[in-house]
């Protein structure tokens, strides 16, 4: 006598559940990834910055090295310090440029990912089954899994340097 087995195309109401949930979670991430390393995406590594004086036409340096004249815009990297001097004739206005980190746009970074991560990590807590003897620790390892994969945003955007802002974002400087 045979064993009894099930066709190869019957589908269990198990199997159609976790490929349900599978289909909802990259879903779900697919929509999401748009929203992963924002930093980068819109301000990206550098930085505008706009200088100018009072009377225009003063040569500009950026940490020694001449630049051009005002009126003129500067393309700096975001994650560097700056020392900025406007000359004209025999007069010196320094400025020091500081890099800061723009908070925003970590928490935004850390969202999106995150969430989909705590929410697979819920369903795999309620959802969890017994079969054979053993609990499915699926939505438990991908929810961990997104819940650390949402450090990869943090990353990006820290490595890139486009998670930082130059600080004052313009520079005048007046002469007599």
């Amino acid at each position: 006598m045979r064993p009894s087995h099930r066709p190869r195309f019957a589908a269990t109401a198990t199997s159609i559940s976790a490929r349900r949930q599978r289909f909802v979670v990259l879903t779900v991430l697919a929509m999401m990834l748009p929203l992963t390393s924002c930093a980068t995406m819109f301000n990206g590594a550098t930085q505008l910055v706009p200088v100018d004086s009072r009377p225009a036409r003063a040569e500009v340096f950026v940490d020694g090295v001449s630049m051009g004249f005002t009126p003129v815009e500067l393309e700096l990297p975001r994650n560097v310090d700056a020392t900025i001097d406007v000359r004209l004739g025999d007069q010196v206005r320094s400025f020091v440029l500081r890099s800061e980190t723009q908070g925003a746009m970590v928490g935004l970074d850390l969202v999106p990912v995150a969430a989909a991560g705590g929410l697979v990590f819920a369903a795999g807590a309620l959802g969890g089954s017994i079969e054979g003897g053993q609990i499915t620790t699926g939505g438990y390892l991908l929810g961990a899994g997104l819940i650390g994969a949402s450090l990869v945003p943090v990353v990006v955007d820290y490595g890139t340097g486009a998670v930082f802002r130059l600080n004052p974002g313009e520079i005048v400087a007046a002469f007599e």
